[in-house]
């Protein structure tokens, strides 16, 4: 009997990608953190081009720059949040970007860890 090994769901290999945010939407609510939202962002060219690559972060903290809230918030911006700022993630969709893709710490799949305006 043969097996062919895949990674696990949709995830997209560790990497650097050229890709649109697409949006964010909310998630199922999570045990331990609670609410979140998933970034989505689509891959431009390349091998994995139109694949999806996400981030979930919680929402029950407000975002800081400190947490995951207040990075991504602050990668689509470019450049970091700042305490009293207000940011309409619907000003970004569209907007192409540099994703840096992880591993994440759960260990089934990957995940977008760092967001980077694409100045090319």
């Amino acid at each position: 009997m043969l097996f062919s090994v895949t990674s696990g769901g949709q995830s997209i290999p560790v990497g650097m990608y050229r890709a649109t945010f697409a949006g964010v939407e909310d998630t199922e609510p999570h045990a331990e953190y609670g609410r979140g939202v998933r970034f989505k962002f689509k891959v431009v060219g390349g091998e994995h081009d139109g694949a999806e690559a996400t981030v979930i972060c919680g929402v029950e903290k407000p975002p800081t720059p400190k947490n995951r809230l207040g990075r991504v918030l602050g990668g689509l911006a470019g450049d970091p949040v700042q305490p009293g700022q207000t940011v309409d993630v619907a000003a970004f969709v569209g907007k192409t970007y540099l994703v840096q893709v992880e591993d994440a710490p759960s260990g089934t799949g990957t995940r977008v860890g760092t967001i980077m305006p694409n100045f090319s």
